[in-house]
């Protein structure tokens, strides 16, 4: 019942195992699918939408904490419209992957980059993140929800605006 006890623990296992460089062990993986559904509870508390900021902007791996987060069920119930996006395909010249992989690479090629990595692919990039320092989070949450939208009816920047409003507030972030 440890998840029971402190649902928002289902978010910090994630950035701690990002934090000390550390794979899940799968009877954590386990329970943690088990239990995804509690973190519905705390979707509103700022422990929570804290330590989910800390993993989405981590300087560390935030890519790969971030695919386990999603794969554990627990990602698509804490940002539903995310959980939207799981598994949708979207494949052209600009996607390969589905949408949830594609923001989920997104936020690791933009990690790549603000670690100082990639500079020969990203040149342009690598010099224009040094820029928006104070405005880092805002950048992470910006290419994390550029395609959450994809699928719907609408056009999916318009949506995604909407997207936005609602869960930047909860983030701490502004949505404008």
């Amino acid at each position: 019942d440890w998840f029971a006890q402190d649902p928002v623990r289902l978010i910090e296992i994630f950035v701690l195992a990002d934090a000390e460089g550390l794979e899940l062990h799968p009877d954590a993986m386990r329970l943690a699918v088990r239990d995804a559904r509690l973190v519905d509870a705390v979707r509103e508390d700022p422990r929570a939408n804290a330590a989910f900021m800390d993993l989405l902007t981590s300087r560390g791996d935030p890519e790969t904490a971030l695919r386990w987060f999603n794969e554990a069920g627990v990602f698509g119930r804490f940002v539903p419209d995310f959980g939207r996006i799981v598994a949708q395909m979207q494949f052209n010249m600009y996607h390969h992957y589905t949408v949830d992989e594609h923001l989920i690479r997104t936020v690791g090629i933009m990690s790549e980059i603000d670690r100082g990595e990639s500079e020969q692919a990203h040149p342009l990039s690598h010099r224009l993140i040094r820029g928006v320092e104070e405005r880092r989070r805002v950048l992470y949450v910006a290419a994390f929800l550029h395609d959450v939208a994809k699928g719907r009816e609408e056009d999916h920047s318009i949506a995604g605006a909407r997207v936005a409003r609602q869960v930047c507030p909860r983030l701490g972030l502004s949505a404008e």
